[in-house]
């Protein structure tokens, strides 16, 4: 016969209540989190790899610059020129190529930057000096297969002194972006003076002279007549020669 069970006390039947009303709430409550936390772990799983726009972009032109490498300039030599003051303009070349190539007559060549959008100017100073584009300032060097060849007319309407600067650039794409820039290539050129103007020295003085003659044309000529009329105020407040001034009636 079993033993007659003790009644529970009144506080710890209402406990025991308790619990077993909120059980199942706090499992719902543990899977709601349970739940969210893997839809969040699922979503940040979806998202692109590479960043944010800008960490993108930085890890873009870092790649970019890590492929570019070193090919060869090949350029005229500015001393196989020959400028003549007023003449024909002569023609100035500028080839990139992805492999080294061997100097031609009048050449010279060094190393330059390659693998991307190259750019290539010319800028020249002095003595009246022209240097007119005859190419695309930019074009495509990708490969160790792949050359590209600018040109340009230079000429001079004066002799003298004139400067020539290259400039070779890597742009990242067809943007403006710089990917990397080489120092300045400089280069001073003599203009000679057109053949038989062995007086060519002689003309800059005498532009002075004559410029300083005609400038005081004006002030000579109002000078001497500033001098001929007191000479001739001069002379008539001079007596004549052999009269006597005491007897004025004679």
């Amino acid at each position: 016969m079993a033993a007659p069970q003790e009644p529970r006390p009144p506080e710890r039947a209402a406990a025991a209540g308790l619990a077993s009303d909120c059980f199942p709430w706090t499992v719902l409550t543990v899977l709601i989190v349970l739940g969210s936390s893997v839809f969040l772990f699922l979503g940040r799983s979806d998202e692109p790899k590479g960043g944010t726009p800008q960490r993108t972009y930085v890890d873009e032109i870092g790649q970019a610059r890590r492929q570019l490498f070193t090919g060869e300039l090949v350029r005229t030599d500015t001393g196989s020129l020959h400028l003549v003051a007023g003449g024909e303009p002569r023609q100035f070349r500028a080839r990139i190529m992805g492999t080294w190539h061997a100097d031609g007559p009048g050449e010279t060549h060094s190393p330059t930057s390659a693998g991307a959008e190259i750019g290539v100017k010319l800028h020249c100073s002095g003595a009246h000096v022209r240097c007119t584009p005859l190419s695309s300032e930019r074009q495509n060097v990708l490969s160790k297969s792949d050359s590209a060849t600018w040109l340009w007319d230079v000429g001079a309407e004066r002799a003298g002194t004139v400067s020539m600067t290259l400039t070779v650039t890597a742009y990242y794409r067809d943007t403006d972006t710089v990917l990397l820039e080489k120092p300045p290539l400089t280069a001073r050129v003599e203009v000679a003076s057109p053949p038989g103007d062995g007086l060519a020295w002689l003309k800059q003085p005498w532009r002075w002279l004559s410029g300083a003659i005609t400038s005081l044309g004006g002030l000579a000529v109002s000078l001497s007549a500033v001098i001929t009329l007191a000479v001739m105020v001069a002379r008539r407040r001079t007596p004549a020669a052999g009269s006597d001034p005491a007897d004025p009636g004679e």
